[in-house]
């Protein structure tokens, strides 16, 4: 990483000096939330099934699934916290990607489209328990109960 006049913390003593940015620590927040999300959802899908956990007193890192599941949990309340704060930081940005005060039009059309077309497709598959993601729900069982 190189030394330039505008890296604002070039130095030990400007990186103690320079202020807080709550841009950074929304984006680091929402990023350590969704990777800790992401480990504990995995933990929690291939963990025997609770009444099975209990009996063989199973554990991954010293954390009961109970413990996972109330990880997970946490973790997500912080991730949706995260997530409005980065939205609120960042509304001008999301504002402009979606609308050109110039041309008085939407932007990015397609790529909306497609952002709402999948999140609409997967919740209809979910609705429907149609494939591939009613193969995630027979993924977990095999996990939590064919490995157990």
């Amino acid at each position: 990483m190189s030394e330039t006049p505008t890296d604002p913390c070039p130095t030990p003593q400007a990186r103690k000096q320079a202020p807080f940015s709550n841009r950074a620590a929304a984006v680091f927040l929402a990023g350590l939330s969704f990777v800790v999300m992401v480990i504990s959802g995995l933990v929690v899908s291939i963990a025997p099934s609770g009444r099975v956990a209990r009996d063989i007193d199973w554990s991954l890192l010293a954390l009961d699934r109970a413990d996972w599941e109330l990880l997970h949990l946490a973790m997500g309340v912080l991730f949706v916290f995260a997530g409005v704060w980065h939205i609120k930081l960042h509304w001008p940005v999301i504002r402009n990607l979606l609308w050109s005060a110039a041309a008085q039009t939407l932007c990015h059309r397609r790529e909306l489209a497609l952002a709402v077309g999948l999140v609409a497709a997967v919740i209809v598959l979910t609705l429907l328990w149609w494939p591939p993601v009613s193969w995630l729900d027979q993924l977990s069982r095999w996990a939590s109960i064919g490995l157990w």
